[in-house]
């Protein structure tokens, strides 16, 4: 890579790294007020407030996980810059109309919009894996995962600080306009070096059905896809009755707020310090050790945390749970990146992502079954276990998939 070339990759990094960080503090800002924004909207009971709750919690992923292979095989096709721009406009656009909506209905439509319509994550992966100097693929993937940590530790901050000072409107168009401007700015800066693409590239890119099928069809990209569905549902199992157990632990729900605020923030730096450190490691090791330790450390600090020792214990184990997580999903797309051609590298990881959602979606009823059922604590040890099976996939590959191995990093 020359010079110039470097130098048009870091600015296209910093424009993605914004991106990421805009996307994620705007969208952890605003979630956890939303019952506040629909009480005002004077949706109803307590019961229909929890219902459209909710629905519009659970509306982006669904959306996301329909639309987002079709825009990576748009992106293979035409330009994977036009797909960063499209997925900032799109989030300002919703998060502008989610501002205007008048009643819970057009609110969760537009939600709806911002899982169709935005995808950020995919977008920029996609561009990473096409731009990144190829031993540089894991750093820029970390520096990514960096910046979603950073905006999941500061959105909920400034959200709460916002929404006490002048409500939850000015949030949604604070959170618009800044999205809105970088979406131009990407426009303006960001360069694609396959911009302009031939019509023969543009046919020879891969279907979002046969995108589906290759993954599944790679035994070694077919244990990563896998092992990342699995991840997401523990994450989101845990995250769906983490509340309520920490209530359950300290007795005390005055106190309860704030503990859960401070250990999910604890968890959040972890993942910012590890995201970038294990980038790096992934640069220079096999994916699949990379994700065995972490995944089977991180299985760990689940269950440490029903050990009963207090508030300065799960801190600890907080923080360096978030620290092995961040490892996790940065590495299985680096594997889906690795795996692809140039013609198919967007619709692969829409694809991969669209997957992960099925993790995502199932995750929170799955663990407050458990919880309602089990308890709470068993949630922690169901999860680990669960952690634990999807890091041994990889503990003894089958000759093909130790032949896929030696392809993928070897490219």
């Amino acid at each position: 890579m020359t010079i110039t070339q470097l130098a048009s990759w870091q600015k296209n990094a910093r424009i993605l790294w914004g991106g990421r960080f805009l996307t994620s503090m705007g969208l952890t800002g605003i979630s956890p007020f939303i019952p506040f924004y629909l009480e005002n909207m004077k949706a109803g009971t307590t019961a229909d407030i929890l219902l459209w709750t909710g629905l519009s919690l659970s509306a982006p992923a669904v959306s996301y996980a329909l639309l987002t292979p079709f825009w990576g095989k748009l992106g293979d096709r035409w330009s994977r810059k036009w797909m960063v721009v499209r997925a900032l406009l799109g989030l300002a656009l919703s998060m502008f109309l989610m501002a205007v909506a008048q009643t819970p209905f057009q609110f969760f439509l537009f939600r709806l919009c911002q899982g169709a319509f935005g995808g950020i994550s995919d977008a920029s992966s996609a561009f990473v894996g096409t731009h990144a100097p190829h031993k540089e693929q894991g750093v820029a993937l970390g520096r990514l995962e960096r910046a979603s940590a950073l905006g999941l530790l500061a959105g909920p901050l400034l959200g709460s600080l916002c929404v006490s000072t002048w409500g939850s409107r000015p949030l949604l168009f604070i959170t618009a306009a800044l999205t809105g401007l970088l979406g131009v700015i990407a426009a303006s800066i960001l360069t694609d070096k396959d911009e302009k693409r031939t019509k023969a590239s543009a046919i020879k890119s891969t279907g979002v059905i046969p995108a589906f099928l290759s993954l599944v069809r790679q035994p070694l990209v077919r244990r990563f896809v896998a092992a990342g569905m699995l991840f997401k549902l523990v994450d989101f199992s845990i995250f769906a009755i983490f509340t309520p157990f920490i209530r359950e632990l300290f007795h005390s729900p005055a106190s309860s707020a704030t503990i859960v605020g401070l250990l999910l923030a604890v968890s959040s730096l972890g993942e910012l310090i590890g995201a970038p450190w294990w980038g790096r490691r992934n640069d220079r090791n096999r994916l699949e050790r990379n994700l065995v330790i972490a995944g089977v450390l991180c299985a760990l600090c689940l269950a440490a945390q029903t050990v009963p020792l207090g508030i300065v214990w799960l801190l600890l184990i907080r923080f360096l749970q978030g620290f092995f997580y961040s490892a996790l999903l940065q590495t299985v797309m680096l594997a889906v990146l690795r795996s692809s051609s140039s013609s198919d590298r967007g619709v692969r990881v829409g694809a991969t992502n669209s997957l992960l959602m099925i993790g995502q979606i199932s995750g929170p009823t799955i663990g407050l079954y458990l919880g309602a059922h089990l308890g709470m604590s068993s949630v922690f040890f169901v999860m680990c276990g669960v952690m634990i099976a999807a890091s041994l996939l990889f503990w003894q590959l089958p000759v093909h998939a130790q032949r896929s191995n030696v392809q993928l990093s070897s490219e």
